[in-house]
């Protein structure tokens, strides 16, 4: 089997050599596709981030100032495994409007008196089941999820933290009142 140095291939890339993108998918594509399988994936998702995987590569590789820091596998494995977690996040992030889980939340969306953990859950379900479907969303990405507010941000669409820290003050606001009306 013919070998070739990752700065050859990378120089390959940049031409737009055909055959680069063969040897690619050749040798690093059945470690990807391995992980991808053992998370929860297909070999038809293993195929979708790995291509993901090849144009981020391909769009860094022609920035002037890319230096590869790494060998070309563990580049391509850890820009695979970023996106095919982002891929998990984002699909439970849609599931969850299917199905309210009660023991999922966290306790730090509201501040909770010392109650029996039974009663808080059942409190904290009810008061999400009073917000708006959007308000959940973000809070369940935010504090079950742990989504950093920086992705959280990008997936929304926010123009900036400011607009990110808004919505979440205003979902936060919104369990507030309902707890705020009941008591």
């Amino acid at each position: 089997m013919k070998t070739i140095s990752d700065n050859a291939l990378i120089e390959d890339l940049k031409m737009g050599e055909s055959k680069s993108y063969r040897l690619l998918y050749q040798f690093y594509f059945p470690s990807i596709a391995l992980y991808v399988k053992q998370n929860q994936g297909n070999n038809e998702d293993a195929e979708d981030v790995f291509q993901e995987a090849i144009i981020v590569l391909f769009q860094k590789v022609n920035e002037p100032q890319f230096v590869l820091t790494s060998s070309l596998k563990t580049y391509l494995y850890a820009v695979s495994k970023n996106v095919w977690l982002k891929k998990l996040r984002d699909n439970k992030i849609k599931i969850i409007n299917d199905e309210l889980s009660l023991s999922d939340y966290k306790n730090e969306i509201v501040s909770f008196e010392m109650e029996p953990e039974n009663l808080r859950e059942e409190k904290l379900e009810n008061w999400l089941q009073k917000i708006t479907s959007h308000c959940q969303n973000i809070l369940k990405a935010l504090f079950f999820y742990e989504m950093p507010m920086q992705n959280l941000m990008i997936k929304m669409g926010w123009k900036n933290k400011h607009s990110a820290s808004n919505q979440k003050h205003k979902c936060i606001q919104q369990i507030k009142k309902i707890k705020d009306d009941e008591a």
